[in-house]
């Protein structure tokens, strides 16, 4: 019963209007509003076909909508597994600026009609089912996740470290060895063989690129898994020509707790100039006098900026706490500058905060 009811109620289905009057003096009654009327709506996904103990080729999509239309932002879905035994990833998650959620199923062992329900709490439910097949289990299959198409300069580091899923039977597969080789632009990778994790993941240690601009190519093998070798791009651009960083506006050497102060970061070449970068991340940490440990939950305002024209401005910093501090800047979109790069760490003259 409990079942039917949200059923109806996630369709939309009511009492005729009439029960409704007569339930209530006419003088009382209130007619909802079209944005009460919050109800559940099936988008995608469903009657799919599909090998037992495989993910689907489609995901499952709803939209959670009022009266008029209109999606529902920020509200939870859960989904479920409810005939089959299959796996929906993930378990819940929240409606997007338009209302949508959506999950990957992957059925379960049996041939047969599997179900799956999407569950909005205080709303209702939809179903979506799915016919698995028997048939032969599906090899490995590899996958890149993230990490393609990059770009950085010559001799640096990626930003984003690639990363593949190896999957068996539409599952993440654990416990497989991932080995990424450079193949193109003479660069390097730190920690080449991975071993995937419980969902399936493998994350090279670091991908630097070659010496020379242009394009280098990264690839993720594992025996036997079709879709091997994964490759991963990445151009290499001309020398950024910074030589080193400098604060240009300092902190001032007196401050009360709270003040609020400006801090600018220049990109400086060998001679001094400004290299007018822009987009480069500079970020700040704060430390006390005499300690190599920063306290950055002490420092108020963004301690991230981009440079522009080859500075970075922070305009809105304070301390909340009385001491002798100074201020490190580092940027990682610069290798000579990250946190263990070649250059001398960058550090603010000390000042008082009272």
């Amino acid at each position: 019963m409990l079942r039917e009811i949200a059923l109806r109620r996630a369709l939309g289905v009511v009492a005729p209007l009439a029960l409704i009057v007569g339930a209530c003096g006419g003088g009382d009654l209130a007619l909802p509003s079209d944005s009460d009327n919050e109800h559940l709506v099936l988008i995608d996904g469903d009657e799919q076909e599909g090998l037992a103990g495989e993910r689907l080729p489609g995901d499952l999509i709803v939209r959670l909508v009022d009266g008029a239309g209109v999606g529902i932002a920020d509200r939870e879905v859960s989904w479920v597994v409810s005939a089959g035994g299959g796996l929906l990833e993930p378990t819940s998650t929240s409606t997007d600026a338009d209302g949508f959620a959506a999950a990957r199923w992957t059925l379960g062992p049996e041939a047969g009609t599997h179900a799956a329900d999407a569950v909005v709490s205080q709303v209702g439910l939809v179903t979506f089912t799915a016919t698995a097949s028997e048939g032969e289990p599906s090899a490995l299959t590899i996958e890149a996740i993230e990490g393609d198409d990059q770009t950085a300069p010559a001799g640096s580091a990626v930003a984003l470290d690639p990363a593949v899923r190896v999957l068996e039977g539409g599952r993440p597969a654990a416990g497989v060895e991932v080995t990424f080789a450079v193949t193109e632009g003479g660069g390097t990778v730190e920690g080449p063989a991975q071993i995937t994790n419980g969902e399936g993941i493998a994350r090279v240690g670091e991908w630097v690129l070659g010496l020379e601009p242009g394009l280098n190519r990264l690839e993720a093998s594992a025996e036997g898994a079709s879709g091997s070798p994964v490759v991963f791009t990445a151009e290499g651009t001309a020398s950024s020509g910074v030589d080193r960083m400098a604060f240009v506006v300092r902190p001032p050497e007196d401050l009360e707790a709270r003040e609020r102060f400006r801090v600018e970061v220049a990109l400086l070449d060998e001679d001094g100039n400004l290299v007018p970068l822009t987009g480069i991340v500079v970020y700040l940490g704060l430390f006390r006098d005499g300690s190599d440990v920063p306290s950055n939950s002490l420092l108020l305002g963004d301690r991230f900026r981009a440079t522009e024209g080859g500075v970075a401005v922070f305009d809105d910093l304070g301390v909340t706490q009385r001491g002798r501090f100074r201020l490190r800047a580092l940027t990682d979109d610069l290798p000579d500058h990250r946190p263990h790069g070649p250059q001398p760490a960058l550090f603010s003259d000390q000042f008082e905060v009272d």
